[in-house]
C-alpha cells in the first residue's frame, strides 16, 4: 500500500521539468562564485563538469566534500509560488594518474556527485493546463553523478570526456483482489541509469591566454508508472489502465567557449558564452489516459547565456587568499503568453572566496560562494539566494 500511496501521490499532486543543480548553479564553490564560469581553467574535480579536459591540470590527488543550499521567493501571475528549499551534498575528486616516461603527466580522472539531503529523484504531475513554473520548480531535486578523463596531447593542449547519469523511475501497479478476496496492490519499481555525453578541449594560446570549449549532451531523468486494475466481480466494470509519466529532470543539449586570461598582480578574467538546445524541451507530463487529447508542445526556443568571472589571488606562504566575483544571464526559452510552462529571464551575481593551505604535509582548500537570482518577467517573478561550501584535502 505503501508504493501503491506514493504512485497516486505522483499522478495527483500538483511533472515539472527542471535542470539539474550544475545546470542551474554550477558545479564547485569556485565556478559558482565566478559566474558559472570554468570551461576555459577549471582544473579540480569541478572540470568533471564543466570540462574534462582540465582534469589534465590538477598536481595531486584532491578529495573535496561541499554542501549547497537555495532559497526560494517567487511569484506566479501575481501569487506567491511556493518552491521547496534546496539542501543537497556535493563531493568530487581529481586524480592525476602517475604513469612515467612520455605518459607522465598525460592523464587524470575526475568524478562528481551531487545528491539532494531529502530525495533521489522528484516529480509531479499537476493537470496539463495548470500553470507551474517550468524551471524552477523542482530543478534541483534530482541527484546526478559524473565521472571523466583528461588527456594532455600537447603540453599547451588537452581533450577530455565524460558522462552524466541519471535515474529514472519504471514501473506497474496492478491492483486486485488476492486468494481470500481481499483487494490488495502488487508494485513493480526499476531505476534504470540514463547517460549523457560530456566532452571538451582546452588550448593555453599563451601563458596569459586560455581557450576552452566543452559539449554537454542532452540528459533527463524519466519516470514511466503504469497503474492496472483487476478486480474481477468485485467491480464489473473495467477501469482503463492509468499511466503515470513524464520527465522530472532535463538538461539540453549545449555548447561554451570560454576565454580566460591571466592579467598581472594574480588577478584571472574569464568571459564566456554557452548555447543550449532547449528548443528539444519536452512535455513535463504525458496523458494519464491514451484517448485523452494531445497536450500541447511547450514551443519552447534556444537560448544563449553570457558568463564573466572575476577572481584576485593573493599568497602569504603557506596561504593563499582568493576573491571572486561574476555574473551571468540565463535567458528564459519560455514563449511567453498563456502557456502553462511558466519562465522569466534571470539575472544571477556571483561572488566568493577561497583559502588554501599548504604546509609540510597538510595540502587543504576551503571554498565559499554565494549566488544572487533575479527573475525578470511578466508572469515570474522573485528572488532566490545560494549558498555553498567545500572543503577540499589532496591525499
Amino acid at each position: 500500500m505503501r508504493a501503491l500511496a506514493f504512485t497516486f501521490a505522483l499522478a495527483l499532486a500538483g511533472a515539472t521539468a527542471g535542470a539539474s543543480e550544475p545546470d542551474l548553479f554550477g558545479l564547485g564553490a569556485r565556478s559558482s562564485a565566478m559566474g558559472a564560469t570554468g570551461v576555459a581553467d577549471a582544473g579540480g574535480y569541478d572540470a568533471t563538469y564543466l570540462n574534462p579536459a582540465g582534469l589534465v591540470d590538477a598536481k595531486r590527488a584532491r578529495l573535496t566534500f561541499g554542501y549547497v543550499l537555495a532559497r526560494y521567493r517567487l511569484s506566479l501571475d501575481g501569487a506567491h509560488r511556493p518552491v521547496d528549499a534546496t539542501d543537497g551534498v556535493v563531493f568530487g575528486a581529481a586524480i592525476p594518474l602517475p604513469f612515467g616516461g612520455v605518459m607522465a603527466e598525460r592523464l587524470a580522472i575526475g568524478i562528481a556527485f551531487y545528491s539532494p539531503t531529502a530525495v533521489l529523484n522528484r516529480a509531479r504531475s499537476p493537470y496539463p493546463d495548470e500553470a507551474r513554473l517550468a524551471l524552477l520548480d523542482q530543478r534541483s531535486q534530482v541527484a546526478s553523478a559524473m565521472a571523466a578523463i583528461g588527456v594532455r596531447v600537447h603540453r599547451r593542449f588537452s581533450v577530455g570526456v565524460g558522462v552524466l547519469a541519471l535515474g529514472a523511475l519504471v514501473g506497474t501497479v496492478e491492483i486486485g483482489p488476492d486468494a481470500t478476496g481481499r483487494i490488495t496492490t502488487t508494485a513493480e519499481e526499476q531505476i534504470q541509469i540514463r547517460f549523457a555525453a560530456i566532452a571538451g578541449a582546452r588550448v593555453e594560446v599563451a601563458r596569459w591566454l586560455r581557450l576552452g570549449l566543452a559539449f554537454h549532451g542532452q540528459s533527463q531523468a524519466s519516470y514511466d508508472v503504469r497503474i492496472t486494475t483487476r478486480l474481477g466481480d468485485k467491480l464489473p466494470l473495467q477501469l482503463p489502465v492509468l499511466r503515470v509519466a513524464g520527465v522530472a529532470q532535463f538538461d539540453p543539449m549545449q555548447l561554451a567557449l570560454e576565454a580566460a586570461f591571466a592579467a598581472p598582480r594574480g588577478v584571472t578574467v574569464a568571459v564566456g558564452l554557452g548555447w543550449k538546445h532547449w528548443g528539444a524541451f519536452p512535455l513535463p507530463s504525458e496523458n494519464a489516459t491514451p484517448g485523452a487529447p494531445p497536450l500541447a508542445s511547450p514551443n519552447f526556443h534556444d537560448t544563449v547565456v553570457p558568463r564573466a568571472g572575476v577572481e584576485l589571488t593573493h599568497a602569504w606562504r603557506p596561504v593563499t587568499l582568493h576573491a571572486r566575483a561574476g555574473y551571468f544571464f540565463e535567458m528564459s526559452p519560455s514563449p511567453g503568453g498563456a502557456t502553462p510552462l511558466v519562465d522569466a529571464d534571470r539575472h544571477v551575481v556571483t561572488a566568493g572566496a577561497g583559502l588554501d593551505v599548504h604546509w609540510r604535509w597538510l595540502a587543504l582548500a576551503l571554498d565559499a560562494f554565494g549566488q544572487w537570482h533575479h527573475l525578470d518577467g511578466a508572469r515570474a517573478s522573485g528572488d532566490f539566494g545560494v549558498f555553498g561550501f567545500t572543503l577540499g584535502v589532496d591525499l
